[in-house]
């Protein structure tokens, strides 16, 4: 049959339109078939990818329109999962999303990959090794990494919890890489980080919560399981108290919004659980405010999380699509099988357009933030919203570029009440401490108080304002001691041991800040900084002593000087009268006189001698070089107890102001009189065990020799030990306690500088999550002066006074210490004047005899004239009325008795 030209373009023509009705829809746009795998009870991810394709294919102005076609499949059946992908990919499907297995998504993904099919996953995934990536070339997944999942959680727990040891339990491979950075906080150890997984306690969860709460005593749990399993094993940690205040979860499923914990929440629940989910965007940026949670973000929020994303899937892959065939018309349909040689050409431009695309150039807009691929195909980009999943409130944004963002909002529903937030009621902190004085005291009257209220103490005062300041209610337990730690059993005891169990969520006392208790416990900022002195005893001064002046000479030195004094008058006087020399006229000025006289008698001699000891001298001097020998011995003798007399005296009278030989720790290390320790186990023992310092390291060694030991178990014994030893044993110990207990006890001193530099600080367990709030508090209470106010309170209130340790500044001497000489002087003074009047007496009967008066009248004269001072001339009668006679029998009886009395002295 011959057709002309005419009916060969009409054939043309007709073969053009048929082919044209063939490509195009009724609407005059491209189909493009895509294909779906699903289980069959995956019915939420089947109506999302509906709803999804159904939204693009609404859209206005598309090119495209998308046919889908979906497979159900019962179980994990690898052969009929290939026989439904070759089946797809028959029908011309131009990509193929899921399944959620993985298992099962590996085969669809190596076919995929040999016919140059698309492949959307949506689940999470372990990483692919670089075999897996050859195979997958074609296969890009929305969900996050699980890398990239990993590092999320390791900068939400350490940087932004700060947390330093928990408990991991995971329950599946997926599961155990969700946590695999968090691992790597500590080394895997019991105790920092301990793994756990739930199908070892499968039979029996209470076992694993038992574990947790008596062996680990845990407060930090890291539980990854299935949403429906969270419910059981939350309900059941329950009767083991952890769901407690001070207890702290964090739930990293992302599903975990879903798992229905709201139902069994109630008032028992005061831990902090915390969770995430991937940040979705919010449907209505531009209408509602962000400050509120409404009844859509309630519905969203239960939503899991395998719907949205799928949801993304199909809007990634319908814009990607979009792109790729507008630029490269004309569009040719795959039409592969599972035998084909080559694959579909257009495949590999999608699928790099996915991992290429803005989130600007999508539509619809993705339900998730931040989607982004990286050249494996596997989502890095995303954003994780913290919140806490029993009151689905959000509270801090993670991106993978700036970390967390905190974002608080109020809880204000459209409809219904809101959920009470149980982990934010008022707090109870268990206070543990011990008896130290003036940190932590019970009250005289106790009895009357009950609670808290029967102690006292710097402590106390500090706890009190720091809960005025956070506001949380608090009671005390009490313990023996600090915290020393076992070597041979590696255990705490103390206010240590009680943090690490958790039994408290605070420690307060005279607790130092050391490196190896860092390491089982947190310190706030210190609170107080001190040092390290040695305590020492101090001797009383002996009571002042009136004849002070006689102790530098003992008893026997005065009566030997006495009887010396006596010999040394008596042998003069004989001397003296042998002596020729001594022998002179009465007059001089008679020439050959009939007697001779001697002056060295008793009193002048006794005069010599003690005006010489005496340093002031005498008038008569002896003549004879033998009478001046004795004088110059007697005088080299005086001169030397005089001088020794005067050193002794100022020794003496200082000798009571106690100076101790030992001036600091050099001193004390190098004299074998006195013992010396510290408490053990203690701060100051660990200071002088740890140090590299020779002179420390000698105290060191020194104190463990030292038998009977010189370590105590308190800092109470180590003071009652200085008092009761006197002087034989000195105790190191910090500043604080050392100042107070010597502004208590007269009889202690400091000796030394200060030895290094301590801080007290109160502990916490490790990682709490309130350190830093008590850290900021007691820096408040530091800038506002209340921490030096408190510490003068309890170091200076004291009714303690040491008058009789009082000591008079330099060498100055009071008036009981030389109250001696003045009682000498006045004894001195009596005596003479006792015995002037006895004399005057004497005479008084004298002149009476001599003038023929009566005792009286002579006593009277003579009295008148003595108080006459004006007078200075003496008449030689005591009556001018007397005739002459009388007067010269008077003269020459006085004359003559003189006279007598004058040649008795020289016989």
């Amino acid at each position: 049959m011959h057709f002309g030209p005419v009916r060969i373009y009409a054939f043309i023509i007709i073969i053009a339109f048929f082919d044209a009705i063939r490509a195009i829809d009724g609407d005059g746009r491209n189909e493009i078939t895509v294909g779906a795998i699903f289980y069959e009870n995956e019915k939420d991810i089947e109506l999302s990818f509906d709803q999804a394709f159904r939204e693009v294919n609404n859209l206005k102005f598309a090119e495209l329109r998308f046919e889908t076609i979906k497979r159900f499949m019962p179980t994990n059946d690898s052969f009929l999962l290939q026989q439904i992908t070759c089946e797809l990919i028959s029908n011309g499907v131009a990509a193929i999303f899921g399944p959620s297995s993985k298992a099962a998504s590996d085969i669809v993904a190596q076919i995929a990959n040999t016919t140059g099919i698309p492949h959307i996953e949506y689940d999470l995934k372990l990483e692919a090794t670089r075999q897996e990536h050859l195979n997958h070339q074609m296969s890009v997944n929305v969900a996050p990494s699980l890398s990239v999942l990993s590092r999320a959680y390791f900068e939400i727990i350490k940087t932004n919890y700060e947390w330093r040891t928990f408990t991991l339990i995971y329950e599946t491979p997926e599961g155990l890489a969700r946590l695999q950075d968090l691992m790597n906080i500590q080394a895997l150890n019991s105790d920092y980080v301990k793994l756990r997984n739930l199908a070892d306690y499968a039979g029996d969860y209470r076992v694993l919560w038992k574990e947790a709460d008596e062996t680990f005593h845990e407060q930090r749990i890291i539980l990854d399981c299935e949403p429906k399993t969270l419910k059981e094993l939350l309900k059941i940690s329950m009767d083991f108290k952890l769901q407690g205040p001070f207890r702290n979860w964090f739930l990293t499923h992302l599903d975990t919004h879903s798992s229905g914990l709201r139902d069994i929440y109630n008032e028992d629940f005061k831990a902090n659980i915390t969770s995430v989910r991937i940040k979705t965007v919010d449907p209505n940026p531009f209408e509602r405010k962000k400050t509120r949670i409404t009844m859509v973000d309630q519905i969203l929020g239960n939503q899991t999380m395998l719907p949205i994303l799928i949801f993304d899937a199909v809007v990634l892959f319908a814009s990607s699509a979009r792109n790729v065939i507008a630029a490269m018309q004309p569009f040719h349909p795959p039409n592969r099988h599972c035998g084909s040689s080559s694959p579909w050409m257009l495949g590999p431009f999608i699928v790099n357009e996915m991992k290429t695309i803005s989130e600007d150039d999508v539509e619809p807009r993705f339900k998730t933030e931040n989607m982004g691929l990286n050249e494996n195909g596997q989502r890095t980009n995303f954003n994780l919203e913290i919140y806490k999943p029993t009151v689905n409130e959000p509270m801090m944004i993670w991106t993978p570029d700036n970390g967390i963002k905190t974002r608080r909002l109020s809880l204000e529903l459209d409809s219904g009440g809101t959920t009470q937030d149980f982990s934010v009621q008022r707090k109870v902190f268990t206070v543990v401490t011990h008896y130290e004085e003036p940190y932590f005291m019970m009250k005289e009257d106790h009895e009357n108080f009950r609670g808290r209220e029967k102690y006292e103490g710097y402590a106390v005062d500090l706890i009190r304002k720091l809960s005025e300041l956070l506001d949380f209610d608090y009671e005390f337990m009490i313990v023996n001691g600090n915290g020393k730690y076992n070597p041979e059993t590696k255990q705490w005891d103390g206010i240590i041991r009680k943090l690490i169990d958790h039994h408290a969520q605070i420690g307060v006392c005279d607790l130092t800040i050391t490196q190896l208790r860092r390491s089982v416990v947190d310190f706030t900022v210190p609170f107080m900084q001190l040092g390290i002195s040695i305590l020492h005893y101090k001797s009383p001064p002996e009571p002042k002593n009136q004849f002070a002046f006689l102790e530098p000479f003992a008893k026997e030195v005065w009566i030997y000087m006495i009887f010396a004094q006596l010999i040394m008058t008596l042998a003069f006087v004989f001397i003296a009268r042998l002596s020729y020399r001594e022998w002179l006229p009465p007059n001089p000025a008679i020439q050959d006189p009939d007697e001779l006289e001697n002056i060295w008698n008793v009193n002048n001699s006794t005069w010599l001698m003690v005006g010489s000891i005496m340093q002031q001298g005498c008038d008569i001097l002896p003549r004879g070089p033998h009478m001046r020998i004795l004088t110059g011995m007697w005088w080299f003798f005086a001169l030397m107890m005089l001088s020794t007399y005067t050193a002794n005296l100022a020794a003496f009278l200082t000798s009571n102001k106690w100076q101790s030989s030992i001036k600091s720790l050099q001193d004390l290390i190098e004299q074998d009189e006195v013992a010396f320790g510290s408490m053990r186990g203690g701060s100051t023992s660990l200071f002088f065990s740890e140090s590299n310092d020779t002179d420390y390291q000698r105290a060191w060694n020194q104190m463990k020799d030292f038998n009977p030991s010189a370590f105590t178990s308190t800092n109470k014994e180590g003071v009652a030990r200085v008092r009761k030893e006197k002087g034989d044993y000195a105790f190191l110990m910090e500043t604080t306690s050392l100042t107070y207990n010597i502004e208590r006890n007269c009889d202690l001193t400091q000796i030394g500088e200060q030895i290094g530099e301590k801080h007290y600080g109160l502990a916490v367990p490790l990682g709490a999550d309130y350190r830093t709030n008590l850290s900021v508090s007691i820096l408040q209470l530091s800038e506002k002066g209340e921490l030096y106010r408190m510490k003068n309170k309890w170091w200076k209130k004291h009714n303690v006074t040491c008058e009789a340790f009082h000591e008079v500044d330099g060498d100055e001497l009071s008036i009981i210490e030389l109250g001696g000489v003045f009682l000498v002087l006045a004894g001195g003074v009596l005596t003479g004047v006792i015995l002037g009047i006895f004399e005057f007496l004497w005479n008084v009967q004298n002149v009476a005899v001599e003038e023929r008066v009566t005792p009286w009248q002579a006593f009277k004269a003579e009295l008148v004239f003595a108080l006459k001072f004006w007078v200075r001339k003496k008449p030689m009668r005591i009556s001018g009325s007397s005739d002459k006679s009388s007067s010269r029998r008077s003269s020459g009886s006085r004359r003559s008795s003189k006279e007598k009395t004058r040649s008795k002295t020289l016989s």
